[in-house]
């Protein structure tokens, strides 16, 4: 085999190829004891038996929200829960009430969890046991019960101290350490000595919690199943059925008892919601009275038109008064009552009056009378004097009439004036008394609705209350499985196989990670800074063989130096030392070669086998460094040689170091394989 000092890095397979040929010992140990552990775990263990039950749960909770107005819409708290039920779990409260600490505690209470019984493989509770319970008071301790010839079963404590309780007869129950135990007749076959061990009430909730589990094939679906592992198959049929009757006791009681707060509840609203109705009927008919308003619509409709009214009047009568006054004015200027009552002829409310009409009639023909009269008679005259008395009769009376006239129709002003401001007033408050009214009848109206609505609520809860609370049913009563769930041999074989397989591979990994010896010419090159000129291994007659190309190179180091060639064992080397100097002389000599040929020897003569080749102490010391120093000085070529698998790192760096440190050249190294197959390692 040629000497190289390229490197080539090998792959994964490759890698492991090596790993496993060298450290199979180890892989293969491991393999065994990992094999042979998951064997004993799967032939060995108790069974593991699995009672389960399946339970119905009923309707998922109703939807929050009160429908509004008798229609389908509901509230916004409404819609809310229906968007927690399409996105959560309407059955998680049931599974945690199945699971809630009250229910594990009826049912450790119940089958005695609290007590664990260490007897041999087959023997159970109900085999030994006639009754077994513990309470709440019952503490950590350890007790041994022995049948003995005389048909009693005697009951030692054996911690917390260790002392003898008593012998109890079979059949009869025995009180002690908070527990109460009847034990059965030995018979043939049982074992005479078992073991009891006790936990404290709490401990055991604990621990027994996590392992009674509900289980739902999918999130929405409302059967669940119950299951309960144990070795005691009857045992775990027990706390199966002793859990499905204590949570539907316990979610009876809890509809129950919501239910009876939920009548309570709502009574209270009712009567509240009654009181406040009545308040606010009382306080609408009160404002109503006040206000005088009934029909805000059909009232303001009949004001405004009243309103109009009362300002069509009030304007007529202040025209009516205004002509008035225009004809007191005239007539009063005008001193001539002929001719200042010659006016109101035309005025329509004087000729409407007959009064007044029949009055301007008289003075009108008195005073043509008087003018036919005037011409032909003197002021003296009695009958001229008589018509002139009897006109100013007449216009006296006129005077008076619309005077008194002129004050009817100023009243009216007033008081069609007072009326305007009395129900502009009223008109200004009829807003603000509108929507008090429209407030008031809101108010009453959602009272009302609330009331209507949580009274039918309180008649439902109390319907709820007579009948009966079972909406979880019983689909499959508490059953043990056909078969132990525990050991399943097949697939516990399998993942043993494979766990074994793992733990071997990592063994050999770590073991080769461990090993700090040198285990090739590339990783001994590196260590000692210089190339590796041959690897041998033993051949059939035990001594190492050493190819003519392996010979050629250390005689053409030794032909380089000049004065031969000196071997320094690194560590435990010295034997495969004295191996290569014996193979190196003995072997028969070459044809001289061009020095192109060897190894890192470019322009050196043709190689001598007449050079001496010596055998160095193992390089420990400064002082074994210095010495081969002054060898290399004198023209001796200094080559380290190494065991495979033997020679350690730190001692090949450390020796390389020590010589160059003393001065001397390391022509190369020299790797001695324990045999072929490793030799084949060595330069891979």
């Amino acid at each position: 085999m040629t000497t190289t000092d390229t490197e080539v890095s090998p792959g994964v397979v490759e890698t492991w190829t090596r790993v496993v040929r060298r450290r199979w010992a180890a892989g293969l140990v491991v393999f065994v004891l990992v094999t042979g552990l998951a064997a004993a775990l799967v032939f060995l263990s108790r069974p593991i038996w699995r009672a389960e039950a399946a339970l119905r749960l009923g309707a998922p909770p109703a939807l929050g929200g009160m429908p509004l107005g008798g229609g389908n819409t509901s509230s916004p708290l409404g819609l809310f829960s229906l968007f927690q039920t399409m996105t959560g779990d309407p059955f998680a409260n049931e599974l945690e009430l199945l699971q809630s600490r009250t229910v594990v505690e009826g049912v450790v209470q119940e089958n005695a969890l609290n007590v664990a019984l260490v007897a041999p493989r087959g023997w159970y509770r109900d085999s030994l046991f006639a009754r077994l319970a513990a309470s709440r008071e019952t503490g950590k301790a350890t007790y041994e019960a022995t049948w003995l010839p005389s048909g009693a079963v005697r009951v030692r404590r054996l911690s917390p101290s260790e002392r003898v309780v008593g012998d109890f007869a079979p059949g009869r129950d025995a009180a002690f350490g908070g527990i109460v135990v009847a034990f059965k007749e030995w018979r043939a076959g049982a074992p005479r000595v078992v073991k009891l061990k006790t936990y404290p009430f709490g401990d055991a909730v604990r621990r027994q919690g996590p392992r009674i589990r509900a289980e739902r094939k999918r999130r929405e679906a409302n059967l669940v199943r119950i299951a309960y592992d144990d070795p005691d198959p009857a045992l775990a049929q027990a706390v199966v059925a002793s859990a499905s009757t204590r949570y539907l006791a316990l979610r009876t009681a809890l509809q129950r008892r919501e239910s009876g707060e939920t009548v309570d509840s709502l009574r209270t609203v009712v009567e509240h919601t009654k009181a406040e109705l009545a308040r606010a009927e009382t306080g609408l008919e009160g404002f109503q009275r006040a206000s005088r308003l009934v029909d805000p619509q059909a009232q303001s409709e009949a004001f405004v038109k009243r309103q109009a009214e009362i300002a069509t009047g009030l304007g007529k009568a202040r025209a009516e008064l205004a002509a008035v006054d225009e004809v007191i004015r005239r007539v009063e200027g005008v001193p001539d009552p002929a001719a200042a009552w010659a006016g109101l002829v035309a005025h329509p409310t004087f000729l409407e009056n007959e009064t007044l009409g029949g009055l301007l009639e008289n003075l009108t023909h008195l005073e043509q009378q008087r003018i036919e009269l005037a011409g032909r008679r003197t002021e003296a005259d009695r009958q001229l004097q008589a018509l002139d008395k009897q006109i100013a009769y007449l216009d006296g009376s006129l005077r008076s009439l619309v005077r008194e006239y002129r004050a009817g129709i100023a009243e009216q002003v007033a008081q069609l004036e007072a009326q305007w401001r009395e129900m502009d007033s009223a008109l200004a408050r009829a807003p603000a008394a509108a929507i008090e009214l429209g407030r008031r009848q809101r108010d009453l109206r959602l009272l009302s609705e609330v009331y209507l609505f949580t009274d039918q609520r309180l008649r439902q809860e109390a319907l709820k209350t007579a009948v009966s609370f079972s909406t979880v049913q019983m689909v499959d009563a508490p059953e043990v499985l056909f078969k132990p769930v525990w050991p399943r041999k097949k697939l516990g074989l399998a993942v043993g196989l494979m766990l074994a397989v793992a733990f071997g591979a990592l063994a050999m990994a770590l073991g080769e990670r461990a090993d700090r010896s040198v285990r090739s010419a590339g990783e001994l090159r590196r260590l000692v800074d210089a190339p590796v000129l041959a690897a041998l291994a033993p051949g059939a007659d035990g001594r190492l063989a050493l190819s003519a190309a392996e010979r050629r190179a250390l005689l053409q180091r030794a032909a380089a130096a000049g004065r031969g060639l000196v071997l320094a064992p690194l560590g435990e080397a010295a034997v495969a030392a004295e191996g290569v100097a014996h193979a190196l002389v003995e072997a028969p000599a070459p044809e001289p070669v061009p020095a192109r040929m060897a190894d890192g020897a470019a322009g050196l003569p043709a190689v001598s086998p007449r050079l001496p080749v010596e055998v160095a102490p193992a390089v420990h010391r400064f002082a074994a460094a210095a010495e081969l120093a002054e060898a290399g000085d004198a023209g001796a070529a200094v080559v380290l040689v190494a065991r495979q698998g033997v020679t350690r790192r730190e001692e090949a760096a450390r020796a390389a170091a020590l010589l160059r440190e003393a001065g001397a050249v390391v022509a190369g190294a020299v790797l001695v394989c324990p045999s072929a197959r490793a030799l084949g390692d060595a330069w891979s």
